[in-house]
């Protein structure tokens, strides 16, 4: 959480965390284990070693991209902001005001359901709708966010 905590202004902290489901990684975690596994196998017999090294070097490939992706790709909500941080190469970050999200979706296919696993949509007045797969518990996601939509809301009236 580090990449978010370092664009947090001073006394703001990190109240709720969102993180990618490691079952949602699943099947691509497999694929490059078991082309790697695939590529070990076919080089230990010793006829095609270029085919065995691609077939290795793209399994590690894949799984490097995967755990990459869940180091760098995190979601977290403070009493102010929710902020999201993605990407490998080109790390994005994008931050909403609690104040400016509109609505929050929740989309889960059948393995979601069943692993706990689904994806975000926060949209927020006329903007695009920021779109992030795989974020494990998300309808307790949801719930903390309008818990804090709320009570930021409730405060600004207070204030007026």
């Amino acid at each position: 959480m580090r990449r978010v905590e370092s664009a947090l202004p001073p006394g703001e902290r990190v109240v709720y965390e969102g993180h990618l489901s490691m079952w949602a990684m699943g099947p691509w975690l497999t694929s490059g284990i078991v082309l790697m596994v695939w590529g070990v196998l076919l080089g230990c017999l010793g006829d095609a070693l270029l085919s065995a090294l691609l077939l290795f070097g793209g399994g590690l490939l894949v799984f490097g991209i995967v755990v990459a992706l869940l180091l760098t790709t995190q979601l977290a909500l403070t009493r102010r902001r929710l902020i999201a941080t993605f990407g490998i190469l080109r790390p994005r970050r994008v931050t909403f005001e609690l104040g400016e999200v509109k609505r929050v979706h929740v989309r889960q296919g059948p393995m979601g359901g069943i692993f706990d696993y689904g994806t975000l949509v926060i949209g927020r007045g006329g903007a695009p709708a920021l779109r992030i797969a795989g974020i494990e518990k998300p309808f307790t996601f949801r719930e903390r966010l309008a818990r804090l939509r709320d009570a930021l809301l409730m405060q600004m009236r207070m204030a007026a």
